[in-house]
């Protein structure tokens, strides 16, 4: 009897796994007269799941399921280079047999030829070497860094999770504590976010609040600690600072404190750590930031008519060179129109938008690869720290990097600018700061740093970069 004509007869006898031990084997044997080589060839061709049944494909999948698994593996695997097992698990569950669990499914995967590991807390991955696994996530974490840089460093959970099906809510959040410990998770208007922890629209004065907080500790004795530089800022500036800045995750505040603080002490040793260093790969160099997507650098003219990806029929008209469209008679930013039509808090306008029948985020992706560069055509940044450049205030002082990066920040921010001309125009900041899902006081801050940009650039001769007054 040949190894698959013993396979037929046991799939007929025993449909649901089969056991060889030695005390099942008596009775297997009664049904199925089987050699011990004969057992051994069954066993090189089927699985044992949990240490317990053996299985053959046919007794987990009828064909044609199997095919369409198989081939839904397989193009995960070409697109994404990973999967998390979970979802692969969730997609078939209904015609799975005898797999219900992920380690089951793994076994199953493994059984097939694919390569399966498990990946810290963030749970089992299918995924296609070379090369490494730590690789293939440090470069999904990259294209996620991306996204947040083209929004100003804040993405709705949903449209990362949108994009990226092949993976669970496990495995992305395991991918963000790994890789971009500077990116935590925030609730703005209810809808779960990640945020940039130098997206956060902090006090202008922080730095210099909190670096007055810690010399303080430091020269007391005392603990830099969570509980004592709370208690400081609470303090100073007598709110809840840590409930109206989003900071309640310890280790997000205790990072963003680190990177303000401006004194000699290192007391913030465990605050920074790199962003993709393993056991197993090589530490990933410094991301350089993406420069903004722009109207003319996409190749989109002024005047160009403008579809809405969602229903195909709501068009805008583009307005400038960077990213102002008219809507029904009113100028937004595209981003701004996007959340607008699709009632969320965040969105990257560019990837709901196309024209001539392409949607402008592929178009720029597709420029990328033929070698377009996408220069964002505006002055010169100060880099704070990075320059020797000295930034003087309106009272005539330096002002410290962390403020002029706030300033900057918020001054090129079209949706503030928006804020601003609502303001001037009598509108008030509670009804703003509620449209937005922001605190009331965190509004007035950006507002007030947006008017500051202008202020400092005229008084230090800077010219405000192009996308700053729209």
């Amino acid at each position: 009897m040949t190894t698959d004509d013993a396979m037929q007869d046991l799939l007929r006898a025993y449909p649901d796994g089969v056991s060889f031990d030695p005390m099942a084997l008596r009775l297997l044997r009664q049904k199925v007269p089987l050699g011990d080589s004969e057992i051994e060839g069954l066993k090189a061709k089927m699985l044992q799941i949990d240490g317990g049944l053996w299985f053959c494909q046919e007794m987990i999948l009828d064909d044609e399921p199997l095919l369409a698994f198989r081939e839904q593996a397989t193009t995960w695997l070409k697109k994404q280079g990973c999967f998390s097992v979970q979802k692969l698990l969730e997609g078939f569950r209904e015609v799975l047999r005898h797999v219900t669990t992920p380690e089951h499914l793994a076994a199953f995967l493994r059984h097939l030829g694919f390569t399966v590991a498990r990946w810290r807390k963030a749970g089992l991955f299918c995924f296609q070497p070379p090369p490494t696994l730590d690789a293939r996530l440090a470069a999904i974490s990259e294209t996620i860094a991306e996204w947040l840089d083209e929004v100003d460093g804040t993405l709705a959970l949903n449209e990362i999770e949108e994009a990226m099906p092949h993976l669970t809510a496990e495995a992305l959040n395991g991918i963000r504590i790994s890789f971009l410990p500077e990116v935590h998770e925030v609730e703005i208007g209810g809808l779960p976010c990640w945020r940039r922890a130098e997206a956060i629209p902090l006090p202008d004065d922080f730095a210099e609040q909190l670096t007055t907080a810690v010399n303080t500790l430091v020269a007391l004795g005392e603990k830099v600690s969570v509980k004592n530089l709370q208690f400081a800022l609470n303090l100073s500036y007598r709110i809840h600072f840590r409930e109206e800045y989003g900071l309640q995750a310890k280790r997000t505040f205790m990072r963003v404190c680190a990177d303000y603080y401006q004194g000699p002490d290192d007391v913030f040793p465990k605050t920074r750590p790199p962003r993709a260093r393993t056991s197993n790969v090589s530490p990933v160099g410094k991301r350089v930031r993406r420069p903004n997507t722009r109207f003319g650098n996409l190749g989109v003219p002024i005047g160009a008519e403008l579809v809405f990806a969602k229903d195909g029929r709501t068009t805008c008209t583009v307005l400038d060179d960077s990213n102002q469209v008219e809507y029904k008679g009113e100028a937004f930013a595209i981003s701004k129109l996007a959340m607008r039509l699709l009632d969320a808090s965040v969105a990257n306008g560019f990837r709901h938008f196309s024209h001539e029948g392409e949607n402008l985020w592929e178009r720029r992706k597709r420029l990328e690869r033929e070698g377009n560069t996408f220069d964002n055509q505006a002055a010169p940044r100060v880099k704070g720290r990075e320059t020797d450049r000295e930034i003087i205030g309106l009272e005539g002082s330096s002002l410290s990097p962390a403020t002029w990066r706030s300033y900057r920040t918020d001054g090129r921010n079209p949706r503030v600018a928006e804020w601003v001309r609502r303001v001037d125009s009598g509108e008030d900041v509670e009804q703003i700061a509620t449209e937005a899902g922001y605190a009331i006081s965190t509004v007035r801050v950006m507002i007030c740093n947006h008017r500051l940009y202008f202020k400092v650039c005229e008084l230090n001769g800077i010219t405000p970069e192009a996308s700053a007054d729209v």
